[in-house]
């Protein structure tokens, strides 16, 4: 394997929570060397959510499997940019970046003078990305905003949920990773056209705007007729059947989509009903769509007696696009996941060995895009990255004195109040195998010896 694509790009990474994280986790795993920063009065918040096997009593902020899966590959360091001769640090960091990285509404960059119009003062060549909740313009350019609130912003939720039922939201806040991946994309066509030109770039992403063309078949549909389209659950205009069908087992499931004639006759003789095919209520796709719910009461007697991955290699020997709804654990020991590398075991301090997922699920013939280095501690590489830009000992001493630069927060959720804010999904958690997934029991196979 040669050298990572991005080995030498240099990225200073403003950026919180999940969106811009990911982003830059996917620029880390490709070979850039990204520096986080926090501050000691507002690290990222996604350090107080515990979702771990400990009470959360020790460190609580480092013990955050939220924050560790997004932030793998990176160096760390704690600044407070209230303090002159930090900010004098960061400035200077970014005055040697090949790409800034921040995801504040956007007075927070401007403040500090660390906006893309200061930054190319002396840096005229750096390409900076602000993945803001709806951009650096317009009348909502000042809100905050999280996952949780775009996708219905972005229109995803007005599609999203059950026939006749609300709106309903993703599990995942989906907008995040995905503006996450879109930013990553975007950076890298802007290292492309530098390495072209030699002429950097600003990237203004609205994660609210990045997440409409998920959208784009409701909008037109509008537009071309004037109707406003429903939610139809995991039904398809276009697929019939097409669902999540109950399989044997507790809450065990599994997807089917069947787009033609020539394909549901497949699956009625892979689920031994060849005599459906026969039937004009599902002789083609509009009647199978009219006739869905009687369709899916069939489909859901034969799925119902078979588990949920034999559902899913049945169907696919017959050639039917069928899926395994899988859970945490399953995930982690799919063997398909498993073949193609999608989880790394890293040792995080306070945590142990950890299955980090891979960002960059894509392999190369090159190089290989996983996860080696664990997740920064709070200013974990200070002293490092400070003297590979000129500071001394005794400078770097100073700046610690002064709380420039630390290893502490100054303002950290109590570690009881976190682990009772988090109590319900944390049993959730344990209910559904997926803490389990890292006990004893499944160590050997994950590959974590004792």
């Amino acid at each position: 394997m040669s050298q990572l694509p991005l080995e030498g790009v240099k990225v200073v990474d403003f950026a919180q929570v999940f969106a811009g994280p990911a982003c830059t986790r996917i620029l880390a795993d490709l070979g850039a060397d990204v520096i986080r920063f926090e501050a000691p009065g507002r690290m990222d918040v996604t350090r107080n959510l515990i979702i771990t096997d400990n009470d959360g009593i020790d460190h609580h902020w480092l013990r955050s499997s939220y924050f560790v899966i997004r932030n793998a590959n990176k160096r760390g360091m704690l600044v407070d940019l209230s303090k002159p001769e930090a900010l004098e640090a960061v400035r200077k960091l970014a005055s040697e970046a090949d790409v800034v990285t921040e995801s504040f509404t956007p007075r927070v960059m401007a403040n500090f003078g660390l906006n893309y119009e200061k930054i190319i003062e002396t840096n005229p060549n750096v390409i900076m990305c602000s993945l803001s909740g709806y951009g650096q313009t317009g009348p909502m350019r000042d809100n905050s905003a999280y996952g949780m609130g775009l996708e219905p912003g972005s229109g995803l939720s007005s599609i999203t949920g059950y026939k006749g039922g609300p709106p309903m939201r993703s599990g995942l806040s989906f907008t995040d990773p995905y503006s996450g991946f879109i930013g990553a994309g975007a950076i890298l066509t802007a290292l492309q056209y530098r390495r072209r030109t030699g002429k950097g770039q600003y990237i203004d992403l609205s994660e609210q705007e990045a997440a409409i063309p998920i959208v784009g078949a409701a909008i037109l549909e509008h537009e071309m007729t004037g109707r406003v389209p429903e939610r139809i659950g995991n039904r398809s205009a276009w697929a019939a059947p097409q669902g999540a069908y109950k399989c044997a087992g507790d809450d065990r499931w599994a997807v089917i989509s069947v787009t033609n004639d020539a394909e549901f006759g497949r699956m009625a003789e892979a689920m031994g009903h060849a005599e459906w095919k026969d039937d004009l209520r599902f002789a083609t796709v509009l009647a199978r769509h009219e006739n869905h719910d009687a369709l899916d009461a069939l489909i859901t007697e034969w799925t119902s007696a078979r588990d949920h991955y034999d559902v899913m290699h049945t169907l696919q020997k017959a050639g039917v696009k069928a899926a395994a709804v899988l859970d945490g654990k399953e995930i982690l020991f799919d063997p398909h996941f498993k073949a193609r590398g999608q989880f790394d075991v890293l040792e995080q301090p306070k945590l142990g060995k950890r299955p980090i997922p891979r960002h960059v699920a894509a392999k190369f013939g090159r190089f290989e895009a996983k996860a080696t280095k664990h997740a920064p501690t709070l200013g974990e590489h200070n002293d490092e990255v400070l003297k590979e830009i000129g500071y001394t000992d005794e400078a770097i001493a100073a700046m610690k004195e002064s709380g420039a630069i630390g290893t502490e927060p100054t303002l950290a959720v109590p570690a009881n109040l976190v682990s009772m804010a988090l109590k319900l999904p944390y049993d959730r958690y344990i209910e559904h195998g997926i803490l389990q997934a890292i006990e004893p029991d499944y160590r050997e196979q994950l590959g974590i010896a004792d």
